[in-house]
C-alpha cells in the first residue's frame, strides 16, 4: 500500500478485471496481465466476494466493514482493520481506487 488508508476514503472497482465466481469464490484477473501470469490472479474467499460485491458501488471502509459484520456475524470494529489491510491490498493490486469522501 503506498498511502495510509483515510477514514472517509471512498473506494470502487477500478474496472481494469474479469471475474468469474467459481464454487464459492470470486476470481479476479486483471486485464494488464498477462493471460500466463499467475501471480496477477487474485482468488477471493466468501468474505474477500461479498467485499467485492460491495465494491460495486461506492463505499466507505466503515460502510463496508458495517454490512460485512451484520453477514458474518462479526463486530464492525473487528471487521474495520481486516478490511481495511484488505483495500490498500486490492488498491495496490490496481483493483479499487479510492478518492476523499464528503
Amino acid at each position: 500500500m503506498k498511502e495510509a488508508l483515510r477514514p472517509q476514503s471512498i473506494f470502487h472497482r477500478s474496472g481494469n478485471y474479469v471475474v468469474r465466481v467459481i464454487a464459492g469464490e470470486t476470481i479476479v484477473v486483471p486485464i494488464r496481465a498477462k493471460a500466463a501470469d499467475l501471480d496477477s490472479i487474485y482468488v477471493l474467499n466468501a468474505v474477500g466476494g461479498a467485499i467485492w460485491g460491495l465494491l460495486e458501488t461506492d463505499k466507505s471502509a466503515a460502510e463496508i466493514a458495517k454490512a460485512i459484520a451484520d453477514e458474518f456475524e462479526v463486530t464492525a470494529a473487528a471487521a474495520g482493520s481486516d478490511i481495511e489491510r484488505f483495500l490498500g491490498l486490492l488498491a495496490g493490486a490496481g483493483l479499487v481506487e479510492s478518492r476523499e469522501g464528503a
